[in-house]
């Protein structure tokens, strides 16, 4: 594929890992305009020999969530990225600003940039919210996600439940 649809949901490899590690891909599938692009690929791609889940994550960018390139403009946004960011962060971000679109990150440095730059941007945890609110989780099977993320995977949260999330 090409650039990315106006409004895109562009995920990056944290979230892809996460939802992978769980084995529910697939919840990310309906996201609205759901997109990654080609250094989130590459990661994952990399990923897969010393973290096997992420086999579901990359078949996932074969079958049903399109990998975007980056437009000029995105790419010149992503050289500057570069200079805070990994390479995955930084073509995401740059691809979700040009798109008008949602970055879907967990990193840090890159949803303190995306808020610098006025991106939209969610993560793992709003994600599981959502999924909650559209009835497609239960709370206690995201809350069971989140305590494996937690656990498993070394996920950072301000909170291992679930229903803190909720209420804001």
């Amino acid at each position: 594929m090409s650039g990315p649809p106006r409004n895109a949901t562009v995920l990056n490899t944290t979230v892809l890992s996460n939802f992978a590690h769980v084995g529910r891909v697939e919840l990310l599938f309906d996201l609205p305009q759901v997109a990654t692009v080609e250094a989130v690929q590459r990661e994952l791609d990399d990923g897969t020999e010393t973290h096997p889940y992420l086999t579901n994550a990359v078949a996932a960018l074969k079958n049903e969530i399109p990998v975007v390139s980056s437009s000029d403009e995105a790419a010149q946004i992503e050289e500057t990225l570069l200079e805070t960011l990994d390479p995955g962060e930084a073509q995401a971000l740059a691809v979700a600003d040009v798109a008008d679109g949602v970055l879907v990150t967990d990193d840090g440095d890159a949803r303190r940039t995306a808020k610098c730059r006025g991106v939209s941007m969610t993560g793992s945890i709003g994600l599981l919210v959502r999924f909650i609110d559209d009835d497609q989780l239960s709370i206690a099977t995201a809350d069971s996600y989140l305590t494996r993320w937690i656990d498993k995977a070394g996920f950072r949260s301000p909170s291992r439940d679930i229903r803190v999330f909720l209420d804001e």
